[in-house]
This record gives C-alpha cells, sequence and structure tokens, in this order.
C-alpha cells in the first residue's frame, strides 16, 4: 500500500480492456491543460498508434472521442497553452466550464467515470472509475489513482449513489447549456454506474464514496480514529484539526504549507515533506541550474486511520482545509479492511518504504502573506464566470471575431487586462478596467477561428496570471473543422494514414510502399491495394455510414485546394468516385 516505486500513467488507466473500446466517458477536474486533454484521447488508439508521435493520429484521436468525451472543469483554470494547435478546436464540444459552488469555494473533483463496449458485442458493458488527486495537467508531482473495475448488474446499488448524483449534477452546475444529446449520454452513464458492482481491490472488504459540496456531509466519526496518517499538500490550522480527530497524527504535507500553520498546534503531531533527493535531476553542464526530469513535489491526497483492527483509506480530491469540507464540490473514496492486510500498520512505522521518500519537517521563515499571483488567479475565475460570445464575420479579406463578455472588475493601480484568441498571440488587446469586453479581433485564416480565449491580468510589478475561456462560438462556417483536417493532411501518404485510421484499421493490409512515420525508407508515392481498399469502404458504408460522411467533406475540401497539387494518391479518386456514387443514392433513398 503507497508504495513509491508502485508508479502507473494515466493514460494507460484510461486504455480499455483487451477486446473493448471506449463507448463513452465523462472526467471532472480542477485545472486544466489543453495540450494534456489532447494527448486523452490517444488512450483509446491503439499502444503502437498513441506512441507513434504521428500527429494525424493525434488529430483523428481527438476528433473521432469529441463525441464520446465530456470533461467538466472549474471555470477559469484552463492553464494557457505552449503552443496554439488549431486541433484545439476539436476539443470545443468536449469542455464544459463549470461555476464555483459558493462565493470562495470551487469545483475541485477529480474523477474519470468511463464505460467501454465488446469490440463484437456492444452489449458486453465493463465500467471503470478512476479517481486521482492529480488534475488534468502535465505537472509532474506525486499523485495517487484509485483504479476501480466492475460490471454492470441487475440492481441499482445504494453505496454508488453519490458518484451517480455528481454526474446527472454536472449540466446544472456548467455556465452554458449542454446540448441535449450530450446530457441524455450523461445520464444513462450515470444509471449504468448506479448499479455497477465494482471488483474490490485485494484485501479491500467495502467501498464507499462520499461527494462534498452537493448538500451532502460527513458523519460525525468520519475521521475518528486511534491512528491517523494524513497526506495532503495543502493544509489549514482547521482543517488538520478536522482530519486527524483532534490527535496526534503523522503528517505530510509541503515545506511551504507547513510554515504557514500555527506552531502549537503542529507542535502534536509528527511531521515530514518529501525529500529533495527523491527527484531526479539533470545538469546540463552549461552553468544553468540543475533541473528536476522525475517525480517532484507532492500533490497526492490520501486520509488513513486506523481503530483497532481495521483500517479506513480515504483518497480522493480534498485537501486537509476548511475549504474542502465547507463548501467545495469533492469526492473521497473510503477502502475498508484489515489493517494488517492492507499494510497500513507498517506505514507507521520507520522503516516503511513511504517514510523512504520523505524527511522529517524543519521549521523555516513563514511564507509572505502577499499571495499577487492567488489575487489574480481569483479574478480570473470569477470574471471566466461571466458569459463570453465570439461573433465570427467573414469578409473578403478573412474573418473577423468580435469578442463579447463581462466587465472587467476594479484592478489594482498599474494592474491591465488583455483578450487574444488562442491561435493568434499577436491580436492581444487591452481591455480597461470597469469596462465590458468588447473586442474583434482579425482578420484571419479559416483554421485560426477558435473559441478559445486566453485572458491575462498583470500587476504593475509584472505578476501574472493566465486563463483561458471558451467562449459561444456563433456564426463559425461550416466546413471550419473539415478545413482544420484538409490543412493538416496535405500529403498522398497523411490522407492514406488518416483514411486507414478513419476506417478504424490503424495500419491496414491494403497499404503498401508507406513505411513507419519518420522511417528513412518512407516511400516517396505511397500506393494502396485497389481491390482491398474498395470492399472496406463498402464495408463500412454499411456499418459505419456516418465514417464516410467525414471522408466525402474531406475529398470535397482537399479537390478545392487545385495550387496545392494532388493530395489524394492516385487511382483512389476512381475507387471513391463508386463508392461516394452508392453513398449518395443511399442518402436520397433515406
Amino acid at each position: 500500500m503507497l508504495e513509491p516505486d508502485g508508479r502507473a500513467l494515466l493514460l494507460d488507466a484510461l486504455r480499455p480492456p483487451e477486446g473493448y473500446r471506449l463507448d463513452y466517458g465523462v472526467a471532472t477536474t480542477f485545472t486544466l491543460h489543453l495540450d494534456t486533454a489532447l494527448s486523452v484521447p490517444l488512450s483509446f488508439l491503439s499502444r503502437r498508434l498513441a506512441d507513434s508521435g504521428d500527429p494525424i493520429a493525434l488529430m483523428e484521436a481527438v476528433r473521432a472521442a469529441a463525441d464520446r468525451l465530456d470533461v467538466f472543469h472549474q471555470a477559469g483554470m484552463i492553464a494557457m497553452p505552449p503552443s496554439r494547435s488549431p486541433i484545439f478546436s476539436f476539443l470545443e464540444p468536449v469542455l464544459h466550464a463549470v461555476r464555483r459552488p459558493k462565493a470562495g469555494h470551487i469545483f475541485h473533483p477529480k474523477l474519470w467515470a468511463l464505460r467501454y463496449v465488446a469490440d463484437d458485442d456492444v452489449s458486453d458493458v465493463r465500467m471503470r472509475l478512476l479517481v486521482p488527486s492529480r488534475n488534468l495537467t502535465a505537472d509532474r508531482s506525486w499523485d495517487l489513482c484509485l483504479q476501480l473495475d466492475g460490471q454492470l448488474g441487475p440492481n441499482p446499488v445504494e453505496r454508488n449513489s453519490p458518484v451517480a448524483e455528481l454526474l446527472t449534477a454536472l449540466p446544472g452546475m456548467c455556465l452554458s447549456t449542454m446540448p441535449p444529446d450530450r446530457i441524455a449520454r450523461l445520464d444513462a452513464l450515470a444509471s449504468d454506474l448506479q448499479r455497477t458492482e465494482w471488483e474490490l481491490p485485494e484485501h479491500v472488504d467495502e467501498v464507499s464514496f462520499d461527494v462534498l459540496g452537493l448538500g451532502h456531509f460527513l458523519a460525525a466519526d468520519f475521521f475518528v480514529g486511534h491512528e491517523h496518517l494524513v497526506i495532503s499538500p495543502f493544509c489549514t490550522d482547521g482543517g488538520l484539526a478536522t482530519v486527524t480527530g483532534g490527535t496526534p497524527a503523522t503528517v505530510v504535507s509541503r515545506q511551504e504549507t507547513l510554515d504557514g500553520l500555527d506552531r502549537n498546534a503542529l507542535g502534536e503531531h509528527e511531521t515530514f515533506v518529501l525529500d529533495p533527493l527523491t527527484s531526479e535531476m539533470e545538469d546540463k553542464g552549461d552553468g544553468t541550474d540543475p533541473r528536476a526530469i522525475g517525480l517532484t513535489g507532492l500533490h497526492a491526497k490520501c486520509f488513513i486511520l486506523r481503530y483497532g483492527r481495521k483500517a479506513w483509506i480515504r483518497v480522493g480530491s480534498a485537501n486537509a482545509t476548511e475549504a474542502a469540507f465547507a463548501g467545495n464540490v469533492e469526492i473521497l473514496v473510503s477502502l475498508v479492511g484489515s489493517a494488517a492486510k492492507l499494510g497500513v500498520t507498517d506505514l507507521f512505522e520507520a522503516e516503511s518504504s513511504l517514510r523512504s521518500i520523505l524527511t522529517e519537517y524543519s521549521p523555516q521563515a513563514a511564507p509572505d502573506e502577499d499571495d499577487a499571483a492567488g489575487q489574480l488567479g481569483d479574478l480570473l475565475i470569477d470574471l471566466a464566470s461571466g458569459d463570453f460570445t465570439a461573433s465570427v464575420q467573414s469578409t473578403d479579406h478573412g474573418h473577423l471575431i468580435q469578442l463579447q463578455g463581462p466587465a472587467i472588475p476594479t484592478l489594482p493601480v498599474g494592474a491591465r487586462v488583455t483578450v487574444r484568441p488562442v491561435t493568434v498571440p499577436e491580436f492581444a488587446a487591452e481591455v480597461p478596467p470597469e469596462q465590458l469586453i468588447d473586442v474583434t479581433f482579425g482578420p484571419m485564416e479559416v483554421d485560426q477561428i477558435s473559441a478559445f480565449v486566453i485572458i491575462t491580468a498583470t500587476t504593475q510589478d509584472g505578476v501574472s496570471a493566465s486563463a483561458v475561456v471558451l467562449a459561444d462560438l456563433v456564426g463559425a462556417p461550416m466546413n471550419r473543422l473539415d478545413e482544420i483536417i484538409a490543412r493538416q493532411v496535405d500529403t498522398p501518404e497523411k490522407f492514406l494514414r488518416f483514411l486507414a485510421l478513419l476506417l478504424g484499421m490503424g495500419q491496414p493490409a491494403w497499404t503498401v510502399g508507406m513505411e513507419a512515420v519518420g522511417s528513412a525508407g518512407a516511400s516517396a508515392a505511397p500506393a494502396f491495394e485497389a481491390s482491398g481498399l474498395l470492399e472496406l469502404l463498402m464495408r463500412a458504408l454499411v456499418e459505419h455510414p456516418g465514417r464516410l460522411d467525414d471522408l466525402a467533406r474531406l475529398v470535397d475540401r482537399l479537390g478545392a485546394y487545385a495550387d496545392r497539387g494532388s493530395v489524394l494518391p492516385d487511382g483512389f479518386p476512381e475507387v471513391w468516385a463508386v463508392v461516394d456514387a452508392v453513398r449518395r443514392d443511399q442518402e436520397a433513398v433515406a
């Protein structure tokens, strides 16, 4: 239990069981990185494709997953991305900003609820619930993740109710109205989760769920125990008193967190921080400071208590703070079993494997109370919780976007706020305090049109914070996403790779003369076997007609690029003409 070497990757935890595929999934997170969100659909590809680094595979994975994923996050907590990839646009229908549950509190749960179906029988369903302490970001902190797998039972299971209720409450917490079809899928997933019978981890006798911030409260004896181990990167005096039951405990936290607590109250606890030597450091030898290349910093949350011979291991999103238990939306999962069999008894010993990565806490000077960055972050959360609309106007010289949003609040002296589209940094515009956001960007290309807008607040001293807002995009060209695909698929080789992915074949047998991506021996003139491709296209027309509708739009778009030369491989137009004629006949009959 809590073995430092027992590491797992989120993408591996999301990967379907062998012989299954993702049918639908929901995630909740506090913060979110767009580039990390882009990587999630790679979990649902074959491992070979996911590891290939092929941008065409990434684009098709994101496009294909857009109707099978919904991700909910705290408004104002999408971080500014390091790149300006047009592929971000495929995430627009997937992401949903959630308002604060009440003033001064946040939407903070982290979970993934996933439904997989068998490749050969869609009635064969497997469920998975992940409860990580990590947000959907690229942070390399020490985190925890609980994975539960299960199958559908005939009747509702009462202990699953808190999680099912959280899922059904999500649409009502969003800033924007979710489309009815997405709400229906979410409700169906919640219904399936309600009757899921979970496979319990080894030595665990029972599992239960608690969701905070939706009107439910923890039992009075929730943290009562003879011994307590608290792992929490953020703590307050009141929160620590709550999770320790007011008794001496073993506490693992961050240096700066412990420095900010009351020394007298902290004195009754045995306190630890991560040993800095647990992080792998890289020294480039160029005079720059060494940097951590392994896991660094603490972000795991776990409350372990022992009462007699039994132990309760509570993992989830809640920190040991008053806010976590008095207004935030949080999730905690409790695992109950024998303290000896779960290995909890050993965790309190000096020779435990957990202790090997810890060092005793040594007080340092209390942190500076002037948290300018934190104040800017709160300002951005409140600002991002307003209504934003991005209206597109097409002209002969390109496209213009008029961004309208809430009024900028009163700012400290010398502070400023700028807004810009995520795709074009040079269009940044300053918005004066106490004025409504009303800025026009452009002209821009069709693949630069995006609903994602970056808001940056900067103080007079140069402290800055940024957040990405997903605006309501109005009037965008209907072919915008098709245009993005067409501009990425700019060679015959890329077209064949995209076609293979679209048909769900990965690297099929009908492609010849194609080497692996990046191979020195890659063919300059990719080819295919027409008979094999014709058969697959006709089969797709029967089994997955929507995929050929997508292909038809791409072929039409590529045909409009006469100045770029032919992207379609030699011989493909003739094969496609046969299939497309049948496709059009079927549409006419329908």
